[in-house]
């Protein structure tokens, strides 16, 4: 009888740490689980913001296609994200004002922002360099466009850094 207890003793330890170990892998199951659904949702996130950056940037091109640099402004005043989001900082210069209205002549003031700029002449012999980073200091970098202008420019074919062309029409 001693040895029935001690065999079913041994028996019901071995079945508790059996159920350890499995609690333990379930447990790693579970916290392996957690982790993968955390960086899912962080990575949504990320997909998230680019997808809103990359509207952002396709609406910047669609409007000034549609020579609406107005509608540029306009959203870079009301979305601090859009204006980050942006190459280039939109803004609508003072009234004028003509014996009609025409919208097509409105003039904008075009800051670009990030990176230098370089600018050919009407030439096209020489280049000029636009250093950006002093916008704060002087808008050696700022242009006055207006939409008639903006909408004319934008068809041709852009060969991008990366070797891709890109045609908008």
């Amino acid at each position: 009888m001693n040895q029935e207890k001690v065999k079913k003793a041994v028996e019901l330890a071995e079945k508790e740490l059996q159920e350890e170990e499995e609690q333990k892998q379930r447990d790693l199951i579970k916290r392996a689980i957690k982790q993968t659904l955390e960086k899912i949702k962080e990575e949504e996130q990320k997909r998230d913001e680019a997808n809103k950056k990359i509207k952002t940037l396709k609406q910047d091109i669609d409007n000034i296609r549609a020579g609406r640099l107005d509608l540029i402004a306009e959203r870079q005043e009301k979305d601090d994200e859009a204006k980050k989001t942006s190459i280039i900082e939109v803004i609508k210069e003072k009234e004028i004002h003509h014996h009609h209205y025409d919208r097509w002549y409105e003039p904008y003031r075009i800051i670009w922002k990030d990176e230098p700029l370089y600018l050919t002449t009407t030439a096209g012999s020489s280049w000029t360099y636009c250093d950006c980073s002093d916008i704060p200091l002087s808008n050696t970098c700022a242009y006055n466009v207006t939409n008639s202008i903006a909408k004319d420019s934008v068809a041709g074919t852009y060969q991008l850094d990366n070797g891709d062309c890109v045609t908008l029409t």
